[in-house]
């Protein structure tokens, strides 16, 4: 399946004027790359406009740019699924490795000053709002269960109507976090602006930086990922942002006494649940 959007590609360049020969030259240079990125990105990659990106997908037959991408993704997928076919002793490795690729690369990727900046407003916040969606919530979750021990107010919205109805009533001493790993989820993005319209801080954990959650965000933590529509969510391919939870943690732990005193109690208060 592969060949046959590799091949319609190919086949209609003759005909394309030289904005969509750009990107269907960029898409056909490096098809993996282009699934895991913005249609941003690809203008910006292919020297072209976003509305010439969004021309390009209807000129093969796809409705948008989103459609296009997962259409490449599953067709890429299965195509590495026949060919790396290996032993269970190799799956093992090559997820250890899509692991430890995801973490390092985070942290090349970080911007010390925008975390300090996000700990710094997380730690005076009266409350926190997380927002996340489908395989982003399970991010949001342990966010919530390391602030909840620091003895941090926060609360996980991971419904779309209930997020944005917090976020229209936040004020300028809560703080709005949004994890969107491709960081153009609808839901998430009205959920942060309108925490962002209201007046509180927001933060962005995403794995595009030039992406619209970007745009809405006080602090942007920009993640690594190797993730695809197909296997969005996997833990090894989105470690990245469950490390930038743990260093936000780190930092707020640090702050001294007050937090101390909050996880000795949270502490005290779960030791009998366990035999």
């Amino acid at each position: 399946m592969q060949e046959k959007i590799l091949a319609r590609l190919r086949s209609s360049q003759p005909s394309l004027s030289p904005a969509l020969l750009r990107i269907s030259e960029y898409v056909l240079n490096d098809p993996a790359k282009v699934v895991n990125q913005t249609i941003t990105e690809v203008a910006d990659g292919s020297g072209s406009s976003e509305a010439s990106v969004l021309r390009f997908c209807r000129d093969i037959k796809f409705s948008s740019f989103q459609r296009f991408k997962l259409a490449l993704g599953i067709e890429l997928s299965t195509h590495q699924t026949i060919r790396h076919a290996s032993p269970s002793g190799d799956v093992i490795d090559d997820t250890l490795s899509t692991a430890i690729t995801a973490l390092k690369q985070t942290t090349d990727l970080l911007n010390h000053a925008a975390l300090e900046l996000a700990a710094k407003q997380i730690i005076r916040a009266k409350s926190i709002d997380l927002y996340g969606f489908g395989g982003s919530a399970n991010v949001a979750r342990y966010a919530h269960y390391l602030f909840v021990r620091f003895g941090l107010v926060s609360r996980v919205l991971d419904d779309p109507h209930l997020a944005v109805m917090s976020a229209v009533n936040l004020g300028p001493k809560q703080v709005a976090l949004a994890i969107s790993e491709s960081g153009s989820s609808k839901d998430t993005i009205n959920s942060l602006m309108a925490a962002k319209a209201a007046g509180a801080f927001t933060i962005a954990i995403t794995c595009h930086i030039r992406s619209p959650i970007a745009a809405n965000a006080d602090a942007v933590l920009g993640a690594s990922s190797t993730d695809t529509p197909i296997t969005r969510g996997a833990f090894s391919r989105v470690a990245g942002q469950y490390l930038i939870i743990d260093i936000l943690a780190n930092m707020i732990a640090k702050d001294g006494s007050k937090f101390q005193a909050a996880m000795q109690r949270t502490a005290e208060a779960t030791i009998d649940k366990s035999f």
